[in-house]
């Protein structure tokens, strides 16, 4: 195997664990570090003479964890069912409370 093979090979195999570590960040910090360590890879890979391919890929997955670095994990929404039963139970209360002072 050529030098510029293997170093190639070693960029994307780097790319290719960082990539999945991705999939299982849970926290801002994780995201961060996923992020941070995307970056020094391209950088490394650049200074190393990597091809324009490898450097490609490893500047799609950066950008995408870029992307997700900021990303808000997603909120439960309630089901309407819940919001109107919420609701109707808010406006029973109110009629309740106007009922007492009227008496």
């Amino acid at each position: 195997m050529r030098a510029a093979e293997l170093v190639q090979s070693n960029f994307e195999e780097e790319r290719a664990a960082l990539t999945a570590r991705i999939q299982f960040c849970g926290g801002r910090q994780a995201r961060y570090a996923v992020f941070d360590d995307l970056v020094s890879l391209e950088d490394r890979a650049l200074a190393a003479g990597a091809p324009a391919v490898t450097l490609r890929k490893i500047a799609e997955v950066r950008f995408l964890a870029g992307i997700l670095r900021d990303a808000v994990r997603p909120r439960p929404v309630p089901s309407l069912r819940t919001l109107l039963r919420a609701y109707e139970s808010t406006k029973a209360r109110q009629h309740a409370a106007v009922t007492v002072r009227e008496a």
